[in-house]
């Protein structure tokens, strides 16, 4: 996994904007922070290569991929976890929908709901995880 790069996105995906790599003081912060919460190794090299990307999906849609400081404060900010237990929240779909990471109807993996609907049970199946997302290309469809 740490070999993988996430700057060569599958063709349903644009690379469109991206900040610097998370600092190894913001990763350990945001570790710290969710000490209680699983972060998954995927997440830790995708924000140690690129923070705040913004993503265009299938040429219709963007998506934006969090960095370490950006994660802990969002989720911070909309209570995520008090909503939504045992989830971590990673980006947002720049339409009033939040991407986390959480155990659902489809098992574990990627998930969106709304930031004014914090409830697991509404949340949208989106992949089993980032890197089959971004550099294979499954569940790109469920951001049309």
């Amino acid at each position: 996994m740490t070999n993988m790069t996430f700057f060569k996105l599958h063709n349903k995906f644009r690379l469109d904007v991206y900040k610097p790599a998370s600092n190894n003081s913001d990763i350990s912060e945001m570790k710290n922070h969710f000490k209680d919460i699983t972060i998954p190794d995927e997440y830790i090299v995708f924000v140690s290569q690129m923070a705040e990307a913004e993503i265009l999906v299938m040429g219709e849609s963007y998506i934006r991929i969090w960095g370490a400081a950006g994660c802990v404060e969002m989720n911070d900010v909309y209570n995520i976890q008090k909503y939504i237990p045992n989830s971590l929240a990673i980006g947002d779909d720049e339409g009033g929908k939040v991407i986390l990471y959480v155990s659902g109807q489809n098992g574990y993996g990627l998930y969106q709901v709304g930031f004014g609907n914090l409830d697991a049970n509404d949340a949208e199946f989106i992949s089993p995880s980032l890197t089959e997302l971004l550099i294979y290309g499954v569940g790109a469809d469920n951001f049309l």
